[in-house]
This record gives C-alpha cells, sequence and structure tokens, in this order.
C-alpha cells in the first residue's frame, strides 16, 4: 500500500534498493519496479508468462554514486554528450542531467485494468539549459509497459532537446539473438561513425553500437527481439532513430558495475531522438516505448 495526496493505492508499495527508494507494482497484469532516482525502471514482468523483460546489472551501483546500468535509464535534455547548444561538450554528464538525481511522484492513476504513475525531477535548468523546459515520465503498467517521456515548454522561444529511453532488454544468449523490424541504413559507432546498410538476419558476433536513422521507408515503430524463442516486443513513437547498443567482452570487463559476462544477457535497444527537436514555445513532445 502506497499513500500518496491522502489517497492510498493497493498495487503500489515503497521500498528501499540500498539507498535508493523503490517503488514495486504489482497488479493482476504484471510486476514491475521503479527505483525515484533517474526515473529509472528497473523490471517489468508480465504474469502472462513471467519472463522478465529487462536486463538489471548485479553489480548496479545503488548509493546514487552514478546512474544505474541496466533497466531503461531516461537520457535528457540530451543524448550522449551531444549538449543543444553547445555541440560536442566532453565535460558534461553522458546523456544529460535527470538520471543522476532524484525524482518525486507527480501523480498516480489506479484502476483495475492499469496503474499509471507519472514521475517528474527534483532538479531542471541545469548546465544551461533552459529552465522553462519540463519533464515527465509517466508509466502505464498492465499486460504491457509503457514508458512516456514528455517535454513541455512553457518559454517564449523554442528550445532544442534530443533524447533516449536507453533500454536494457533480458535476452538468454546474445549469440542467439535476433532482431526483427529494424533494416536500412546505420551509423556505426565501433568504425567512426561510416555507413552501412544492415544486413539480415540481424545478429551479434562482436561490440554493437549503431544509430539506425528513421526514414520514409524504415520507422522502427514495431521491434521483435528473438531469444532462443523467447521474444520481447517493443512499439514505438517520437523517435527519429532507434540506437542498438552491446558492448561485448572487452567492455564489459572493463566496467565495474558491469559483470565480465554481462553483455551476453543484454541488449539495449532505445527509442532515441538522435537528430534533436527544436520544441516550439507553448509546445510539447512525447518519447514512446512500449514493452511486451
Amino acid at each position: 500500500m502506497y499513500t500518496f495526496m491522502n489517497a492510498d493505492y493497493s498495487s503500489v508499495s515503497a521500498s528501499y534498493r540500498e539507498q535508493i527508494t523503490t517503488l514495486t507494482i504489482k497488479t493482476q497484469h504484471c510486476n514491475a519496479e521503479i527505483a525515484l532516482f533517474g526515473a529509472h525502471l528497473l523490471s517489468f514482468i508480465p504474469n502472462s508468462d513471467g519472463r522478465e523483460r529487462l536486463w538489471l546489472s548485479p553489480n548496479a551501483v545503488m548509493n546514487k554514486s552514478k546512474p544505474i546500468r541496466g533497466g531503461v535509464p531516461i537520457c535528457w535534455p540530451w543524448f550522449s554528450n551531444i549538449h543543444p547548444k553547445n555541440e560536442v561538450n566532453e565535460q558534461l554528464p553522458a546523456h544529460g542531467f535527470v538520471r543522476n538525481q532524484d525524482w518525486h511522484v507527480h501523480a498516480i492513476t489506479e484502476t483495475q485494468d492499469e496503474t499509471v504513475i507519472m514521475l517528474s525531477p527534483n532538479q531542471l535548468g541545469m548546465f544551461g539549459f533552459s529552465n522553462k523546459i519540463s519533464v515527465f515520465v509517466e508509466f502505464t503498467f498492465s499486460e504491457k509497459c509503457s514508458i512516456k517521456l514528455i517535454t513541455k515548454n512553457a518559454g517564449k522561444r523554442s528550445v532544442r532537446i534530443t533524447a533516449a529511453l536507453h533500454s536494457y532488454f533480458n535476452v538468454n544468449d546474445i549469440h542467439q539473438t535476433e532482431i526483427l523490424g529494424i533494416e536500412g541504413e546505420y551509423l556505426d559507432k565501433t568504425r567512426g561513425n561510416a555507413i552501412f546498410k544492415q544486413s539480415k538476419p540481424y545478429l551479434f558476433t562482436g561490440e554493437t553500437d549503431r544509430i539506425h536513422l528513421q526514414s520514409d521507408n524504415h520507422k522502427f515503430e514495431l521491434i521483435t527481439v528473438n531469444s532462443n524463442n523467447d521474444n520481447i516486443a517493443i512499439e514505438q513513437r517520437g523517435h527519429d532513430s532507434v540506437v542498438v547498443w552491446n558492448p561485448w567482452q572487452e567492455k564489459s570487463e572493463a566496467m565495474a558495475d558491469m559483470q565480465d559476462t554481462g553483455y551476453l544477457n543484454m541488449l539495449c535497444i532505445e527509442a532515441a531522438v538522435t537528430q534533436g527537436i527544436d520544441l516550439a514555445a507553448n509546445a510539447e513532445h512525447e518519447l514512446v516505448q512500449i514493452i511486451s
């Protein structure tokens, strides 16, 4: 039972992972967990098959000293180190400033069929970014899990943003994993951002760090991950690209918050805005990923 604004919610309860407050969601359709640090979805398990959809590193740091490794990190208001004003800036925190801070509960709605939790960050307007821009994350838990990143511009001028839902998916074996629904050209960050055409089938044999740009022929609105016949369905909207990432063995071994063999059981497929959106005054944008 979780109490918010003098109302009790039977499907939500609060707990802790070390120094991080978490919300546990239990409905007739699923079990899930959110960390308030970073508005970070840690787990989503549909009751239909009891299979975890997300990968969370056993070595993830839960003391707020760094972002959580795994789950669904929120990248905002910039993706990677590309600040909307300064272009590439290596001194910026990677992927923005909201995944490194506590968020608070903004609203909860509970019905027989679903539980909706909306969170907002405690601090905005950091690193020279406009404080007229606000952001919310709305999680809807039912048979599917919907993650909606909502950006609102209350200012009088347009503001440029980039963003991503940096989802880590749980796979049985990366060597036996295939992606369906991602085709066309991509930028390969492991080869100097050179452009290549995606081959079929989409399989993994080494480090992968690719940006697939949306086009008229390739919308990337419905993606399937098949790993030893266990499927994960991913629906997306509001994106201009999809990022596919697996660090492989050498980089896994170099990351303290990831097991040496962690790369074998994870695959990032990120709904992303990498090209930038100029958000007009009084406008809003929604970046959505739905997992089942």
